[in-house]
Parts: C-alpha cells; structure tokens; sequence
C-alpha cells in the first residue's frame, strides 16, 4: 500500500522492457519493510530532459543503465571517487542536490570476495586476467585496484592484473586513470596461452556470449583447467559458450548475475541509509534466478 509518505526511486535509461532492477529493489523495500516503490523511467531522450521532471515528481534516486551512464555523471555535483576516474555513473541520489555514485565496480568486487577472497589478495603471486576495455572494465578494475593497496597496506602487491582487449586507446585510458601502477599489464593471446597456469582469476567484461550479440570468443577450451575460476559478467543467457567451455574443463564459475544482484544491493544501500540482511540478499538472489531462468 502506497501513501504520501512513500518515497519513489527507479532507473532511468532506454530501452527496459528486460530491466530485472525492479524485482530487486521492490522486493527489497519490501523485505525492509521500507516505505517506497520503484518504477521504471523509460525515455530515450533524458539528455534532452534533463532531471527537472523526476526531481518535480520527489524522486529520492535512480539507477542509470545504458546509454546514460556518462551524462549521468555530468549532471551532478557531488561524485564519488569511482565515478570520477571512470567519468560515468550508475547510480543518482537526489535527497541533497545530486551524487553520482558508480556501484558496478564495488557489485563484482563483492562478487568475487563471496566466491574467494583470495583471488584479490595482493599477497599471492598470481595474476588475474581481464578480457576487455569498456565501461565495465574500467569500474571492475578500479575496485580491484582499490581492494588491492587497502589490503597491502604499503606492503609489495604481488599479484599482478593483465588486460587483454584490441581498443589500445581505452587501455591507456584505464591505466592513466589508475596511475599506471606496476602491478597493471598488458598482454596478448600468445602470452596468455604459454603462460595459463600463472592466472588464478579470469574476468570477462565483453557483450561477446550475451543473448543477440555476435562475436568469436575470445579465449577457447584449450585455455582452461580445474586451477582457474571464470568470472563472465554477462547474465542472459546464464551460461554463455565461455562458461561452458570452462566448466566442461572444471574451472569454477562465479555467476555474472552477482554482479547485476550486488550492485543493486549496494544501490538499495544507498537509497534507504540501511544496510541489507544476508537473508534479504539470498531471497533476492533465488527471485533473480527464477527470473532469468524464464527468459531463456
């Protein structure tokens, strides 16, 4: 029941006739017991807009998805750190002027911790490997870098991060952006192949393996063993060819669904000023799987 004290908050991007962040944030609210509601502000003309209509209408936040994330973060002022160095935002808080906030980065570092935090630990001699250099990239690789000096604490980071990807310019991008430090490196498919024991983590970040979207993988079968954990952040179809190929070889998979699930618990975080229940986050989790196990 909905009255004049609810407070309202959405996502605002085009098009979203798949959007899955409703089911997460109203069953949230519910499960909170928090007063509010999320709809869903589709409109393919936001930058023409602007924020005046949802800030008339008393809306207290909303998530951005493509292809506004970048104009996002130019209509706030108040960033958070992420958000500068990636000059893009997931996330709109309107209760005091306008903070961008960028969750995606902070949704795969979780994803991964959950998995096994020693895939980040800056002490283990082992590399992680990402595939990509977009948007996505840029947010994961931030938290990652953020988790790796707060957990050495001025101490040597061992592990190292290798960035596969064909744009060269993006990749300067992410290094500058990131202070081009010594544990970050490029790489090429010959080198990743000779030198496959030494990764422990691989994370994909390319749209390759999403449902309608073309594209030759980029690593094969011959790549993988039972050593590795894949982390394919695409979530629809759930399994794509990569992760296929990988489990058929026995790597473990960490679900590219988590990262959609934890950057949206962040969000709800953010949004209420509450912090969610472990038990809040599996119901939320088993309603998210339903979901997607539907749309096959």
């Amino acid at each position: 029941m909905y009255s004049k004290h609810t407070e309202i908050f959405g996502i605002l991007g085009y098009p979203l006739g798949h959007t899955l962040s409703p089911w997460i944030h109203n069953t949230l609210f519910q499960l909170s017991g928090y007063d509010a509601v999320y709809l869903v502000f589709e409109n393919e003309r936001w930058k023409e807009i602007g924020l005046a209509p949802l800030l008339d209408l008393g809306v207290k936040g909303v998530s951005v998805t493509i292809p506004f994330k970048e104009w996002a973060y130019t209509q706030a002022n108040q960033v958070c750190e992420a958000s500068k160095t990636m000059a893009s935002s997931n996330t709109l808080l309107l209760r005091d002027g306008i903070e961008a906030v960028n969750t995606d980065g902070t949704g795969a570092l979780q994803s991964i911790k959950q998995h096994n935090v020693d895939l980040v630990d800056p002490r283990i001699a082992k590399n992680i490997l990402v595939l990509g250099s977009g948007g996505s990239a840029k947010g994961i690789l931030f938290s990652i870098a953020n988790e790796l000096k707060i957990q050495a604490n001025n101490r040597e980071i061992k592990r190292k991060v290798h960035l596969l990807a064909r744009n060269q310019e993006a990749m300067s991008e992410i290094e500058q952006s990131l202070g081009n430090p010594t544990w970050l490196e490029r790489t090429k498919l010959e080198q990743v192949m000779q030198n496959k024991e030494d990764y422990d983590l691989i994370i994909h970040t390319t749209p390759i393996g999403m449902k309608g979207v073309g594209g030759e993988r980029i690593l094969d079968s011959q790549f993988f063993t039972k050593k590795h954990t894949l982390f394919d952040i695409v979530y629809n179809p759930l399994e794509t060819d990569l992760v296929k190929e990988a489990k058929k070889k026995k790597a473990e998979i960490i679900p590219g669904y988590h990262m959609l699930l934890y950057q949206g618990i962040r969000q709800f975080e953010l949004f209420t000023q509450a912090k969610a229940k472990s038990k809040w986050i599996k119901k939320v989790e088993s309603i998210l799987l339903q979901e997607l196990k539907k749309r096959k």
